[in-house]
């Protein structure tokens, strides 16, 4: 999907790049949780200007489309299942983060967010986790846990007062 308007050599360049990168399969950039300076980039590099049209061309040709690929490998009742869709998710994400690398925008962004939020609604719209609904105790029960310690409560001040008019 090359657009018409290229003009310069910009395009290809891009695109080679972003092929390069995704073929060598580097993780030495990848953010982890414990690193959270992604979140002054703006801050840090005020000169760097995000091509957001080729991010978002780029990652629906390299991105989306791979992972839709690796997505109909896997049986769809199996979508729901961690172990099943862990390896082509994290190849999504590290697919999004080196492409917004080389575009240089920041990641994440809103763009990337929307492609995540489009890939939810698709393949997994129907996971929910299963909660544990919890049954009362029974009336009973709950009656004689409750009583049991309140009515202790007179007797253990009667044994107070006694024991302090003993020691007098």
């Amino acid at each position: 999907m090359k657009p018409g308007n290229v003009t310069s050599d910009f395009y290809n360049t891009v695109e080679s790049e972003i092929e390069d990168e995704l073929q060598n399969n580097l993780t030495s950039t990848a953010l982890t949780e414990d690193n959270e300076s992604f979140q002054d980039q703006e801050k840090e590099f005020p000169h760097r200007h995000c091509h957001q049209d080729q991010l978002m061309e780029f990652s629906r040709m390299y991105c989306e489309t791979t992972f839709h690929q690796e997505m109909m490998t896997i049986r769809p009742e199996n979508w729901c299942l961690m172990e099943s869709i862990t390896k082509p998710y994290s190849d999504l994400t590290y697919c999004l983060e080196k492409l917004s690398e080389i575009v240089s925008c920041y990641y994440p962004n809103p763009n990337t967010q929307d492609i995540f939020l489009y890939i939810h609604s698709y393949y997994f719209h129907n996971c929910t986790k299963e909660e544990l609904l919890f049954e009362d105790a029974p009336h009973g029960l709950v009656m004689a846990l409750t009583l049991i310690p309140v009515s202790l409560i007179p007797f253990m001040v009667y044994l107070v007062v006694w024991k302090s008019k003993v020691q007098e």
